[in-house]
């Protein structure tokens, strides 16, 4: 007899967060692009317009990649972590560009937080994996 995990909340609501939270998340994430951009400074409308489409693409890119992830067999646990591991580097590279620090700082940060993520992702994936 199989035994399945207790969840909480029930499959409506789970696929209900798969859609909300990247949006969530894309919302924060093109705030936080525009707050870096203005420099402290006042808030113009280039500023906004680089938010707003940040957000669009941060949300879009989200959903591509768990979809893409959820298609993916269950054994390829380091294609799982690597592709999420790459969402994420590339998007803190890009926020931290937008600060106009210079760009090796901005290229390490991205490279060790892609590694730091892929190595945590794929510990998780290779230890809950159905044995």
């Amino acid at each position: 007899m199989a035994h399945t995990a207790p969840t909480v909340l029930g499959e409506p609501t789970h696929r209900l967060a798969r859609w909300v939270l990247p949006v969530v998340l894309g919302v924060v994430y093109g705030n936080w692009v525009a707050v870096n951009r203005r420099h402290g400074g006042p808030i113009t409308g280039p500023d906004l317009a680089c938010g707003v489409w940040s957000a669009l693409a941060f949300t879009a890119v989200c959903v591509a990649v768990v979809q893409v992830t959820r298609r993916l067999r269950r054994e390829l646990h380091a294609l799982h972590a690597l592709i999420r591991a790459v969402f994420a580097g590339v998007a803190l590279g890009f926020l931290y560009s937008q600060t106009g620090d210079d760009v090796r700082p901005v290229v390490i940060t991205s490279v060790l937080v892609t590694a730091a993520v892929f190595l945590l992702l794929f510990y998780r994936f290779h230890t809950r994996a159905d044995a």
